[in-house]
């Protein structure tokens, strides 16, 4: 068996006799000896194309795509295994990077570009991993490494550049998303790839990455509303962006990062960074549209608040949704306080919020005093949820010009406790439960709960507690008697007044309380039969519950009678 010396040797006699054999040939004859696994190929391309530059066109006919597709899918070997033995010189540790940068080339001067981006796109998927995991043996050396990266974000916006089907195959792929999301971050968490990049005399593709990311989200915003994906997957594949961790070990998500970047933009006021802040804008609006939303991100939106009030705004609106739990954490980090007062300062000078991707009605943007009423419409139907509820009965009433009624009235419903029997308000330190109406119903004395005993009121609640109700409808059920009850206080008089006659009769009486409606509409009226002298009362209101993941909103009515 001859020595491994001599075999290094054979091999590299074979290399440069394939080399010689190729140093004439046309491109076409050296493509298709890629395609036949000739070692010396890709380096003969190499230099053919330094030599005497090419014609994209012809390049892509002759087979170029599917021959650097060819090498790339060996992107887990080495450099050695997929190139044949290494020269001694620099030309094969540029093979990689040459593989990557031909694709990218040819997809962009190619006349055939959808095309071209088509095949890339079914045969990127190795290079995908590789890059995504940072797996640098193929690259042989660290400055082949970053420079095959660079090449690497710039094929991946080609492709996202492109028709639906191509590209959307591509952001499917395990780990894509999260990476490009990361990778916007890496001035926060990786300095190790920036100096990396610094080093290799490379340019940071922060820029080609933000600029991919906002072609991928714009994309996926435009698509759940006018196209084919179903809105939990668009939903989905925006959150896999921003909810991952900056970094393996990092408490923050990448959103976080995205957030203080772009205030760190806003600070310096540098002109080169205009475009990523620009972009920024448009994203972190979108991921947080597609889920990519808690607490500590909103804390870190209301601290924007004299840096880009207008971007806090635009980042208010995807959170403003049927959400209960969304809403309570708006109001816990002082996002929504903070929201109110921006759009109190740019109403007075009619500024325009602007929207990426615009609005499901097709309007670019949205007025702030418009933003600011739908906010507080949106509190306003959710304020008796648990969570909301929960909030709004902790904090100081909240405060706009011109809609300081409903306020008032939402932080009431939180705050003021009424007695279920006398309908008085009282201290909830001496708060009392009925425990026959499931806790519904609270009492300010064991004289009122006595006497509720007493009328058998708690046998009426078989119908509005169900056995399958969990806590937070049970608080919702509890909410909405206690803010009927109080409507119900403040009408009676006037019901009393308008039908007092018939009452006077032992004559029955029906009213409908809709509290999905500011103020509340009551409506009342002589039922055909006679009630014995009650009121029955119907309270209307709404279930946003399980609304965010599509449920859609539920009418609730619930029932009571109250003794005249």
């Amino acid at each position: 068996m001859p020595s491994r010396k001599k075999q290094k040797g054979k091999g590299k006699s074979m290399l440069k006799k394939e080399m010689r054999q190729l140093a004439n040939a046309t491109p076409a004859e050296i493509i298709r000896g890629i395609h036949e696994g000739m070692p010396g190929a890709t380096l003969a391309l190499m230099k053919h194309l330094q030599q005497n530059g090419c014609h994209y066109d012809e390049l892509e006919r002759d087979g170029v795509i599917e021959a650097m597709l060819k090498n790339l899918k060996r992107c887990d070997e080495s450099l050695a295994s997929v190139f044949g033995v290494s020269p001694a010189d620099q030309d094969m540790i540029c093979l990689p990077q040459f593989c990557l940068s031909a694709l990218l080339t040819v997809g962009r001067e190619s006349h055939n570009r959808q095309e071209v981006c088509r095949k890339i796109a079914e045969g990127i998927s190795p290079v995908i991993k590789c890059m995504v995991h940072e797996r640098r043996v193929f690259f042989q050396s660290t400055e082949s490494w970053f420079e095959s990266m660079t090449h690497f974000i710039a094929s991946i916006y080609i492709i996202t550049q492109e028709q639906r089907e191509t590209w959307l195959s591509v952001i499917k792929h395990d780990g894509l998303l999260p990476f490009l999301g990361q990778a916007i971050c890496w001035s926060q968490c990786r300095q190790d790839i920036v100096k990396g990049f610094r080093r290799s005399n490379r340019t940071d593709p922060h820029e080609a990455i933000t600029d991919a990311v906002h072609s991928i989200a714009f994309f996926l915003s435009q698509e759940s509303k006018n196209f084919g994906i179903p809105v939990p997957i668009a939903f989905k594949l925006l959150k896999s962006i921003g909810a991952v961790a900056m970094a393996e070990g990092s408490q923050l998500s990448v959103i976080v990062g995205m957030i203080r970047s772009y205030g760190y933009m806003c600070q310096d006021r540098d002109i080169s960074t205009d475009f990523s802040r620009n972009k920024l804008a448009d994203i972190i609006p979108s991921l947080i549209r597609g889920g990519c939303v808690d607490e500590t991100v909103m804390k870190e939106l209301a601290k924007l608040r004299d840096i880009s009030p207008e971007f806090v705004a635009r980042c208010m609106v995807p959170i403003i949704c049927s959400s209960d739990s969304r809403f309570a954490g708006a109001l816990r980090s002082g996002l929504f306080a903070t929201t109110l007062s921006i759009c109190a300062q740019l109403g007075r000078q009619d500024i325009c919020v602007k929207l990426f991707g615009g609005l499901e009605s097709g309007k670019s943007g949205i007025l702030a005093d418009e933003l600011a009423s739908r906010m507080i419409d949106v509190l306003y139907m959710l304020r008796l949820h648990h969570k909301t509820h929960k909030v709004l009965g902790s904090m100081a009433t909240l405060d706009f010009q011109g809609l300081e009624d409903k306020l008032e009235h939402i932080s009431r419903d939180a705050q003021v406790s009424v007695c279920a029997n006398c309908l008085r308000t009282f201290d909830r330190k001496v708060l009392k439960w009925c425990k026959g109406t499931n806790m519904l119903e609270p009492f300010c004395s064991r004289e009122c709960l006595r006497e509720s005993w007493d009328a058998e009121v708690c046998t009426d609640f078989s119908a509005v507690v169900e056995e399958d109700d969990d806590k937070r409808l049970i608080s919702l059920k509890r909410n909405i008697l206690q803010a009927g009850s109080k409507v119900f206080r403040d009408t009676v008089g006037i019901v009393m007044r308008e039908y007092g006659q018939a009452i006077a009769r032992g004559q029955g009486l029906t009213t409908t309380i809709d509290l999905r409606e500011f103020p509340p509409r009551v409506s009342s009226g002589l039922p055909s039969v006679d009630l014995s002298g009650c009121v029955h009362v119907t309270f209307i209101a709404e279930d946003f519950r399980g609304s965010k993941d599509g449920g859609g909103r539920r009418v609730l009515v619930l029932r009571k009678r109250f003794a005249i």
